[in-house]
């Protein structure tokens, strides 16, 4: 789903969603108030109070710029993660609100900030609540309607007897109009049967005239009524007291609130008393049962009380003994901390004297490094100088060659030219590879070089995280002292403080043997680098040594070539006919060694070849091979005549070594 991270229509349809979330608040908002709680994406700002339409005016898809798009996009998504969580907040106010006994509203100070798994956990705690309230309610209706019909006969009853002959407004209330009004029936009887609706709030009158003294014809209220009904009421308020304090549903404080509604401070008819009675004895019962569960809780408690004063006193006699062993354990602690000291400052001693060898070696690497570049850029001149005269004697090669076409005549001046020609190529192709080697190794030691300053770098690293964690471990010693002057309050705290002191002391001891054991490495990559540096300025200044000595042969062959010359070719000359003849001297003797060397070769090459024409594997070689035509390499330009008898072979030195590696072969 990463291809449609700053997609349009996915930011268009999460502002729609912040939109909508935002019309949802507003509505619950107008039920609840402004519930206060710090915002999700901005902790620093009330969630109720951003301004939601500066930040999607600011936060919109661009089309020219998508990082900006992405970055709209994941905050959007968060502002939705925002509103979301604002919304259950505001639920669960709701919902605070419904549950509560009074119905206050939540006060308008700033609630806590709250992530999103507790509000929800909260959300949830309030929803069972409220079920668990709709739960009882429902109970209670059932209750209700349950004894309905005994009580509905039981006031008909008590209806025959009273004769009213006045109209409804006129009389009094009757009982079967409370009792009606505080259950009132369902809406589909009322509107099924209308008459019955109006005898619903009608006075029920007599048909017959009885001769006996009501409520209505007595002049003054009996004292003993009043003052039963005072008690009664006294009763039935501590009553509906005690179900208050149980988180009780009181029945009695319906009816006395409808009483008081509608009677006031009157004196009851004794319809009105029994019914009373009725519900008081509801309560009592519900109390009763309330009592009985409580009982049912309070006896194992005593039992466990008991049980546990047992184990106190078994507990203060383990803490007594508890105590002793902290004591010595608290003075074992204390002598380990002291040595433990003392090893810390040892280790910062040796530290610092690691880290000033180190210094010292990095400089001394340093000033090698530098040595060695002076010399790689002295080494890159020389090679640069070496392919100068290369290039000058491939000229002179060519030259020579042209010369070489010219006078083909004399053979065997050629083939000693040409091999001259070719030693010295080879000897150039030697040397110039000797110095890629030197160059190669040369490289190989700057990136070690490197390589090592790296490596002292991050050792430099790794000695002051190891010191910061010495710091950290002389703040950790300072916490022990504190936790063990606490230690007598809290045995199980010193205990696991104890425990992650030794592992401590123990990643301690092991980060010192593995900076030990890098030391170690340190110094033996030290001293092989050493020998290294050491072995590779001998080569140097051997290779140096090898380069002049070529130098002045190389010199010396091209000033004073040979004295059988053509008259067209000129050398160059000092002047002085002596030291001509000094250098002509050691010339021919280079070259006299350079032909031995050849004979010693072509020696051994012409016996492979009669070894091989005695066994009868010498196969014939055309003159077109050895010598092809005058456009092709100057180093195969020889021609090489061999008979079938194989008495006699007369091959130049291109012939002789294609001959000596098939032979070979």
């Amino acid at each position: 789903m990463a291809y449609l991270l700053g997609n349009r229509n996915c930011i268009d349809s999460l502002r729609k969603d912040i939109t909508d979330l935002q019309g949802a608040i507003i509505d619950v908002f107008s039920r609840v108030g402004a519930v206060r709680y710090p915002s999700w994406k901005f902790p620093d700002k009330i969630s109720c109070d951003l301004d939601l339409v500066a930040l999607l005016e600011r936060y919109d898809y661009e089309e020219n710029d998508p990082e900006f798009s992405q970055h709209s996009h994941v905050l959007l998504l968060e502002l939705v993660i925002d509103r979301l969580l604002l919304l259950l907040q505001s639920f669960t106010g709701y919902m605070e609100i419904v549950t509560s006994k009074h119905g206050v509203p939540a006060s308008k100070l700033m609630g806590p900030s709250m992530s999103i798994g507790l509000a929800v956990r909260k959300y949830w705690n309030n929803l069972m609540k409220l079920g668990s309230l709709y739960q009882k309610v429902s109970s209670e209706k059932k209750f209700y309607k349950d004894d309905d019909p005994t009580l509905q006969t039981m006031l008909t009853m008590i209806d025959g007897k009273e004769h009213i002959k006045s109209s409804p407004s006129q009389g009094p209330l009757s009982p079967n109009f409370l009792l009606r009004s505080s259950h009132p029936q369902p809406s589909d009887q009322q509107t099924t049967n209308p008459e019955s609706q109006c005898s619903y709030y009608t006075v029920s009158v007599d048909t017959r005239t009885v001769g006996c003294q009501t409520v209505e014809s007595a002049l003054v209220p009996c004292d003993s009524c009043a003052t039963a009904q005072a008690s009664l009421r006294e009763v039935s308020n501590a009553i509906i007291k005690a179900c208050r304090s149980q988180g009780l549903p009181s029945s009695l404080c319906k009816f006395q609130e409808v009483v008081q509604e509608m009677l006031g401070n009157r004196i009851l008819s004794a319809t009105e008393m029994s019914y009373w009675a009725s519900e008081q004895s509801k309560d009592i019962s519900r109390i009763n049962k309330q009592l009985i569960e409580l009982l049912q809780l309070v006896n194992p408690l005593k039992a466990e009380l008991e049980a546990s004063v047992v184990e106190k006193g078994k507990l203060k006699s383990q803490i007594e003994d508890f105590i002793k062993d902290i004591q010595k354990e608290k003075d074992e602690q204390l002598q380990k901390q002291v040595l433990s000291n003392n090893c810390l400052e040892e280790i910062k001693q040796k530290n610092l004297e690691n880290m000033t060898q180190w210094e010292k070696e990095k400089k001394d690497l340093q000033k090698r490094a530098a040595a060695l570049e002076e010399k790689v850029s002295i080494l890159k001149e020389e090679q640069t100088l070496q392919h100068n005269t290369i290039r000058d004697l491939k000229l002179e090669n060519e030259k020579l060659l042209d010369q070489i076409r010219k006078v083909r005549a004399d053979k065997s001046e050629v083939v000693a030219l040409e091999g001259r020609v070719k030693l010295l190529t080879s000897q150039l192709e030697s040397k110039s590879r000797n110095l890629q080697d030197s160059t190669m190794a040369l490289d190989k030691e700057r990136a070690l070089t490197k390589n090592m300053l790296r490596h002292e770098e991050s050792l430099q690293a790794k000695q002051q995280t190891l010191l910061q964690q010495l710091d950290s471990l002389d703040q950790e010693c300072e916490e022990l002292r504190i936790s063990v002057s606490e230690a007598e309050e809290d045995k199980t705290r010193l205990e696991e403080e104890i425990m992650e002191i030794e592992q401590q002391k123990q990643q301690v001891q092991a980060q010192l043997h593995e900076q030990q054991a890098l030391t170690k490495q340190l110094q033996e990559e030290k001293d092989s680098l050493e020998q290294a540096t050491t072995e590779l300025c001998k080569n140097i200044s051997e290779l140096e040594v090898v380069i002049q000595e070529q130098k002045k042969k190389e010199t010396l062959l091209v000033t004073f070539p040979e004295l059988n010359i053509p008259s067209d070719v000129h050398f160059e000359s000092s002047g002085n006919v002596a030291e001509d003849m000094e250098y002509q001297m050691q010339a021919n003797s280079i070259r006299i060694s350079i032909l031995e060397a050849e004979n010693t070769r072509l020696r051994s090459s012409l016996g492979k070849l009669r070894d091989s024409a005695q066994q009868g594997n010498l196969k014939l070689i055309s003159q077109t091979q050895l010598w092809p035509c005058p456009g092709t390499s100057p180093e195969m330009s020889c021609e090489a005549e061999i008979p079938k008898d194989g008495a006699r072979v007369d091959s130049t030195v291109g012939a002789m070594v294609e001959l000596e590696r098939k032979a070979d072969l």
